[in-house]
């Protein structure tokens, strides 16, 4: 998650800061595209990671149009709003997106996975991700609009890997003590771990 999270925009700023925006944009781009190959190659489906990459895509493109850093950055405010309403809408529609990412990571059995503990863990998951990426969409717009580029960089630095860190905590370990609280979940899980 920090990789993803911090790998393509420090070697954007790296690149760009010793060579310019297209080195910049090329770093970053290569270095996702990196991550991507690594993911597959081990086998996993890598739902994050081809979400990520998609994203470096389409801002590349839009970076090397414009010809402006703070353009190339500053769809990440949107990319965050597009990201908390889908979160939300999908909440709503009664499928909650935190669900799929954690049958990525972790291979529930049915019997947890279609529980009412299970379903309602990953509805306040899935609110609770949706509500950050609201939070860090107007964060991020605020700041590129008023703050210079390294500045910009520096707000994006401390709204995004250490919070993405401690929500990623917070979900694994509320997920855990919600579960192993319901005796016949507990058993389901201990008897797939076995």
């Amino acid at each position: 998650m920090l990789r993803d999270a911090l790998g393509p925009i420090a070697s954007f700023f790296v690149a760009w800061k010793l060579v310019g925006l297209v080195a910049g944009i090329a770093a970053a781009t290569l270095l996702a595209a990196v991550i991507y190959r690594h993911e597959r190659r081990a086998g996993r489906p890598a739902m994050v990671v081809r979400v990520a990459f998609a994203l470096v895509l389409i801002r590349a493109v839009v970076g090397l149009t414009s010809g402006s850093a703070r353009v190339y950055l500053g769809q990440e405010a949107a990319i965050d709003a597009m990201l908390g309403i889908t979160v939300l809408a999908f909440l709503v529609a009664g499928r909650p997106l935190a669900s799929f990412f954690a049958r990525e990571i972790y291979p529930f059995p049915d019997e947890v996975r279609h529980s009412p503990e299970f379903v309602r863990v990953f509805r306040i998951i899935s609110f609770v991700w949706g509500a950050y990426f609201l939070v860090r969409a107007a964060v991020r717009l605020t700041a590129v609009l008023t703050l210079s580029v390294d500045g910009y960089l520096l707000v994006d630095a401390l709204t995004g890997a250490p919070f993405l860190l401690a929500l990623l905590a917070w979900s694994v370990t509320f997920t855990i003590r919600t579960l192993e609280s319901q005796p016949e979940l507990t058993a389901a899980l201990a008897a797939a771990d076995g």
